[in-house]
């Protein structure tokens, strides 16, 4: 089969690999998404609070574990000699399988994981016990956002999950065996080597003996939109690489 894509296969695939996501992720979903409960239980029994800012970091934190874990959880199977035929076998192009693993690995999952753990954050804020003061992600962003901080932050979002999902798509294709864990330590590896770049570019124009006021402030505001190219940059390399793996994959 070439590599041409058609909407109707491609619709067959999608609803293939939704029943598969279902059937292998779904509950490991629904459980990451009741890790706010976790801690307004635990805010209830102990007595203490948790501010927005906690719980916001807490909700991000799920949405990254599970782009982490959808991938060796859906398609896990997909390039092992044996359990990977059917994969093989999916009338489709690698185009469109991947275009199918992205849609799943990349959109669905940060979304329903972020909509799902921020609606059981705010169900939870306004009973009058347990720790949760405040909603998380609302106030903030019916008080001061901008348009173009809005613009930022989604931005931002997407390119994080993005840059973090690819990379476990990308190990999920090319480890065997404990694909998580192995792709987890490259992840780190990968995300210091950037860390490293980037702060030694901040400390440059924090530093530099040609910084002006004006620069410098012009600098604090183009840093995020670095931050953000960067991690595109990185989903695109490891998205072109997960195509490649995927449409060459022997078994």
């Amino acid at each position: 089969m070439n590599n041409s894509f058609d909407f109707k296969r491609f619709g067959q695939v999608v609803a293939y690999d939704w029943k598969r996501y279902l059937r292998n992720f779904g509950i490991t979903l629904i459980v990451w998404i009741s890790v706010p409960i976790m801690f307004w239980v635990s805010s209830l029994v102990f007595g203490f609070e948790l501010p927005v800012e906690v719980r916001e970091s807490i909700i991000f934190g799920v949405v990254a574990l599970t782009l982490m874990s959808a991938p060796s959880r859906v398609y896990g199977k997909a390039n092992l000699p044996r359990e990977g035929v059917g994969f093989a076998m999916l009338p489709a192009t690698g185009l469109e399988k991947f275009f199918s693993m992205f849609l799943h690995c990349s959109m669905i999952t940060p979304v329903a994981a972020l909509l799902g753990c921020w609606l059981v954050d705010s169900l939870l804020t306004p009973l009058p016990f347990g720790g949760f003061k405040g909603f998380a992600m609302m106030e903030d962003f019916l008080r001061n956002i901008s348009f173009g901080d809005l613009v930022m932050l989604i931005v931002a979002l997407a390119t994080a999950a993005w840059s973090v999902s690819s990379i476990f798509m990308y190990g999920n294709m090319v480890f065997k065996r404990r694909k998580t864990a192995k792709t987890f330590a490259w992840f780190l590896l990968i995300v210091f080597v950037l860390s490293m770049i980037l702060q030694l570019f901040q400390f440059w124009n924090t530093f530099g003996m040609w910084v002006t006021e004006t620069s410098y402030q012009l600098n604090l505001r183009f840093l995020p939109w670095l931050y953000s190219g960067v991690q595109m940059v990185v989903a695109i390399v490891f998205y072109v690489l997960t195509y490649r793996k995927i449409k060459s994959q022997k078994y």
